[in-house]
């Protein structure tokens, strides 16, 4: 069974190999969108959302400079660097992280599959 949630969040970043204004600092309002696949338990969830968004909420960087996490944060770098950070903590729980979209705005993104 697959679910989907989705979240944001606010961050900053430069690009320090791209040859025009995103190499200086910036900010985004992020979107990230989960799809996660898991087992129905006996009570009929994969999980409780509530524990899943905590998760999600937990891990995604809210307020936080990227550099300080990925050496070249664009889009695609932050959604691998998320995909491996995000998954390997819903493996935890028995989940598996099929998806993750990360969206920089209403029309730009990045997609990991696994």
């Amino acid at each position: 069974m697959l679910v989907k949630l989705i979240r944001s969040f606010s961050s900053a970043h430069r690009l320090p190999h791209y040859d025009g204004p995103c190499h200086n600092l910036h900010g985004h309002t992020w979107k990230a969108v989960f799809v996660i696949e898991g087992e129905i338990r006996p009570d009929g969830m994969v999980c409780d959302f509530k524990v899943i968004k905590k998760l999600l909420d937990e891990n995604l960087p809210d307020h936080r400079f990227l550099n300080d996490l990925v050496e070249n944060p664009t889009a695609e770098n932050l959604a691998n660097y998320l995909f491996q950070k995000i998954g390997a903590e819903l493996a935890k729980k028995d989940l598996k992280l099929k998806t993750l979209e990360i969206w920089e705005s209403d029309n730009a993104a990045a997609v990991v599959e696994g």
